[in-house]
């Protein structure tokens, strides 16, 4: 039963990944629960123009960078890559550096690092393109705490984001953005990411992981709703939904339910409506609403994306 909320107009969702397999399933749930246009990550090549032309003004695509060439510095790919985007009908170049990818990439060199100078034209030709970069570098505190103890080999989370700030610093041009709010959602590293963002006026943030944000920002609502209030231009909704994993639609719906409850409403110790690994052990996930205005929930689902990407074609 889908419930009633503050906001009711249309939304768009600045974190998707899409394949073939379930889109028009993924599609048909998200317009029941009021999602009409999206940022999807492809991650496959080919088929776009047949999904903008069964989904017209729907999707703004994103092209996941090779991780490979970039983990082995193989930046004259990489460029070509970057340099046929637009003309392939991608606008976004989507990179990822959660500390795991380590475990997927051979032979990556032990001193990698995001702020290499080798890596400088890859960023410098998403700059001469205007190509917006979809970055995600690092994880909740709760995986470094647990899953990335080996800090020889996955390292830091206050390293990760070093690395980051110095690419900002050398890109003040270049759109960033940073999913997961920019991986900074726990109350105690806000202050950080205002640093950032009143220092680098290129970074947008985006909300997914509804999980992810709940569990942190419930933790201080006063200090949560203090930083949406003040940074409400700079935010986008996000999900990091799939249409290639078969999720139910009950999965779809606890995740848009999970953070429409904590943006729009007053809710306090509403349990988060799907298990959350992170704190299974320990009494679980409860939502907290930041109960925002309804000026800031129209540009955090909608206005903000449309002035930053357009509409979708």
């Amino acid at each position: 039963m889908i419930e009633s909320w503050k906001y009711n107009g249309p939304i768009f969702d600045a974190h998707t990944h899409i394949e073939g397999s379930y889109l028009e399933r993924m599609v048909e749930i998200e317009e029941e629960f009021g999602i009409s246009a999206q940022i999807a990550i492809v991650h496959s090549d080919g088929g776009l123009e047949a999904i903008r032309s069964q989904y017209p003004q729907r999707f703004v695509f994103a092209r996941y960078l090779s991780l490979n060439d970039i983990a082995h510095y193989r930046v004259d790919r990489v460029i070509e890559e970057i340099n046929g985007m637009k003309e392939q009908g991608y606008s976004i170049a989507k990179s990822w550096f959660g500390p795991r990818w380590r475990d997927y990439i051979e032979g990556v060199p032990s001193d990698f690092s995001i702020d290499d100078s080798r890596l400088e034209p890859i960023f410098q030709a998403l700059e001469d393109n205007r190509i917006p970069l979809l970055i995600h570098v690092g994880d909740p505190d709760t995986y470094y705490n647990n899953q990335y103890r080996n800090t020889a080999k996955y390292g830091t989370k206050e390293d990760h984001l070093s690395q980051l700030e110095r690419v900002l610093e050398r890109h003040p041009d270049l759109m960033f953005q940073l999913p997961h709010f920019a991986s900074q959602p726990e109350i105690h590293r806000l202050p950080n990411l205002a640093r950032w963002l009143d220092r680098f006026p290129s970074i947008i943030l985006d909300t997914a992981s509804s999980r992810w944000m709940a569990r942190e920002l419930s933790k201080d609502i006063d200090k949560a709703r203090e930083f949406m209030l003040k940074y409400s231009d700079r935010v986008l909704f996000g999900t990091d939904l799939a249409s290639y994993k078969k999720m139910k639609k009950s999965d779809y719906e606890a995740r848009y339910v999970a953070q429409r409850a904590l943006w729009e409403s007053d809710t306090q110790g509403r349990p988060l409506p799907f298990t959350d690994p992170d704190t299974e052990r320990s009494g679980g996930t409860i939502i907290n609403g930041l109960d925002l205005p309804l000026s800031v929930l129209r540009k955090l689902y909608w206005m903000n994306a449309i002035r930053i990407y357009g509409m979708p074609e």
